[in-house]
């Protein structure tokens, strides 16, 4: 029967430390390493979590960034500075007027009216002289342009009288589009007078001339109309009810009134002046004094 004492003193339980074997068959005692002993007075302590002091925060001076603003400003400021001393300095300004074209007006009159004298080249209003300009009397159109770098150009066309309105005993200087002018480069010697045979109350409105009357002249005399049909005009003659008739020396009057039909007119005038020259020669004596051309091919004789 085993040694049931021998058992249980070898018999390890959980958490016990192991003992030396004493049985009867071991011949010496095992021996086993000492096992430290925890002092009685010693406790456990567990360690917290300690915030480590912050550090000297050090000041930091952008000594780069502060130079370069300062030298952004410095050169933004002398670009401020340079560009206002071109605008209001005097290296820019207008100091000589050009003017070409000028017979009539006077050109000091035109450099005064433009406004342009001692201007700023950069700023200058160059539509608002050329309506300045445009708006003297004897000026029909004009160009204002710079010239670099201290100069102005400017052009001129002036109206140019063509002949002569005459209404109510007065006669007035008109240019070849009927427009009554006061102040123009002078007529030819040989310029033509429309005669204007209207009752006051007819000028009681002011209307002056009439502009397709006056083309239509100017178109007969620059084609030589009279000239081809061996007639010399010594009148012009302006009806408000009917229009232009041409009186002509040695030749029936013609009655054009308007511009319409205007070649058709020309043609029917010119074969009726040889029909009639012809019958002329054959009695001895033409018997028409006018040609009305008014009604298209219904030609009127009388």
């Amino acid at each position: 029967m085993p040694d049931l004492r021998g058992f249980l003193r070898n018999l390890r339980l959980p958490g016990s430390r192991p003992r030396a074997y004493r049985g009867r068959t071991t011949p010496a005692r095992a021996r086993t390493a000492p096992v430290p002993r925890r002092d009685a007075g010693a406790q456990r302590y567990a360690l917290g979590r300690v915030e480590r002091p912050k550090p000297k925060r050090e000041i930091h001076v952008p000594w780069r960034r502060i130079a370069l603003s300062l030298v952004a400003t410095s050169a933004l400021g002398g670009v401020a500075y340079g560009a206002a001393w071109v605008v209001t300095g005097d290296s820019l300004r207008v100091v000589e007027i050009d003017i070409t074209g000028a017979q009539v007006v006077d050109p000091h009159a035109v450099a005064f009216v433009s406004n342009l004298g001692r201007e700023s080249m950069l700023t200058l209003d160059l539509a608002a002289a050329d309506a300045a300009i445009e708006a003297m009397p004897a000026v029909k159109a004009a160009t204002v342009e710079r010239a670099w770098p201290d100069g102005v150009r400017i052009t001129l066309t002036e109206h140019q009288a063509w002949g002569y309105w005459q209404a109510g005993g007065r006669v007035h200087v008109i240019d070849r589009d009927g427009q009554v002018l006061r102040q123009a480069r002078p007529a030819p010697k040989d310029a033509p007078t429309i005669i204007d045979v209207a009752s006051p109350l007819d000028l009681a409105d002011g209307a002056i001339g009439d502009p397709d009357t006056v083309r239509l002249v100017a178109r007969l005399l620059d084609e030589g109309v009279f000239e081809a049909a061996r007639l010399r005009p010594t009148a012009f003659i302006f009806q408000r009810d009917r229009g232009l008739t041409v009186v002509a020396e040695g030749g029936p009057a013609a009655v054009f009134g308007d511009s319409s039909n205007y070649e058709f007119k020309v043609q029917a005038f010119g074969q009726v002046l040889r029909q009639i020259r012809a019958a002329g020669d054959a009695t001895g004596s033409p018997q028409v004094a006018e040609v009305d051309l008014r009604f298209g091919r219904n030609v009127v004789l009388r």
